[in-house]
């Protein structure tokens, strides 16, 4: 038997006999059996090269894997070979974190690119089904050194956040009124609602809107709102662009400063809060896929949206620094600055012109 195995390449050495075929049996068995990548990017990449190409540190990914690894169903190339749990999710990360073509990344880890697209859809749902563990506001001492650190930035008290929206470009929905999903700068998108800390971290994350509704809408139509409406400390609030009604959970620009201590408050606002700004810029420049048109299906691309922030969160609480992190913001980011939105009720009046007094 072993001299025949020894030949496996010469075959008119080989005769058509009974061991023969038994040979052929044991040499298919040996054969390949499940899909591995070329090369174990675990092992084989260094700490550098994994997180330029995946996004993640190698620990807290292979944590993640371990979290979602029983939701993801099994899953085959077009031989019927099963892809392990950690391929798939290794797949997907590569599309959402390069954006590169279905097909490039298929050739990268030998698969085909219809398996690409199931990896994509099976791990952003469920990475996207963790969210609350990792998307959440912080309580506590936490949120208390969050709201020193953003008066650290420029001033301005009481800060325990900074809501806005970016756009996130899509093809045309398969849906009724697709129109709907047109932004006023004629693309297709979905506008996601984002609230992030003073270190880009964001703590609260909406991302199922039509680009065509606005901000204010999308917020008051939010948990978030009601949330902060009820619970949140009075003496709290955050810092929203012109878009956004003046609450007392709110606080937004003086339209039409009157004075030096007006326009000090308002430097102070918006300086402090650009971090929602740099954190959707840091956000699509770590996870490309959110940069360009995106091709899947309407639910697919919400989960992978979703996946993208979890990612990004665990990459800030891992004090992971990418180079073009510190790059100029260069999103499509559409707020909707139209001023018939915009109101103003007493109670948040007063309050925004006491911290003016007091402080600028």
């Amino acid at each position: 038997m072993a001299n025949y195995l020894r030949i496996w390449d010469d075959w008119e050495f080989w005769e058509e006999d009974e061991e023969f075929e038994a040979a052929q049996e044991i040499v298919a068995r040996r054969r390949r059996r499940i899909v591995k990548d070329r090369m174990n990017p675990f092992t084989s990449m260094s700490d550098e090269e994994f997180i330029d190409r995946f996004r993640l540190r190698k620990d807290s990914t292979h944590d993640l894997i371990e979290e979602i690894k029983d939701d993801l169903v099994a899953t085959t190339d077009s031989s019927g070979c099963p892809v392990p749990p950690y391929l798939q999710f290794l797949i997907a990360m590569r599309c959402m974190a390069t954006g590169d073509h279905q097909r490039t990344v298929a050739d990268c880890h030998d698969v085909s690119q219809t398996t690409v697209s199931e990896c994509l859809k099976t791990v952003s749902r469920a990475v996207a089904s963790r969210s609350r563990n990792y998307i959440c506001p912080p309580s506590g001492n936490d949120q208390h050194q969050c709201i020193q650190a953003f008066y650290d930035i420029w001033g301005m008290p009481g800060v325990v956040g900074a809501i806005d929206c970016t756009h996130i470009a899509i093809l045309k929905p398969s849906v009724q009124n697709s129109e709907l999903f047109r932004c006023r700068k004629g693309f297709f998108s979905i506008n996601v609602q984002g609230v992030c800390g003073p270190d880009l971290l964001f703590h609260n994350i909406v991302a199922r809107w039509p680009g065509s509704v606005n901000d204010s809408r999308i917020f008051e139509n939010s948990r978030l709102y009601a949330d902060l409406e009820y619970n949140l400390n009075p003496r709290y609030h955050l810092l929203g662009a012109a878009a956004y009604a003046l609450k007392r959970f709110v606080l937004t620009p003086v339209s039409a400063p009157r004075d030096a201590h007006e326009r000090a408050y308002n430097i102070s606002h918006s300086q402090t809060r650009k971090v929602i700004e740099r954190a959707f810029g840091v956000l699509k420049r770590r996870f490309g896929y959110l940069g360009m048109k995106m091709r899947t299906d309407l639910d697919t691309t919400k989960a992978i949206i979703v996946a993208c922030f979890v990612m990004h969160n665990i990459g800030v609480k891992s004090k992971l620094v990418l180079p073009d992190d510190l790059e100029d913001d260069n999103q499509i980011n559409v707020p909707n600055r139209m001023a018939e939105n915009v109101q103003e009720n007493e109670q948040a009046t007063r309050k925004r012109q006491q911290i003016i007094r007091d402080h600028f």
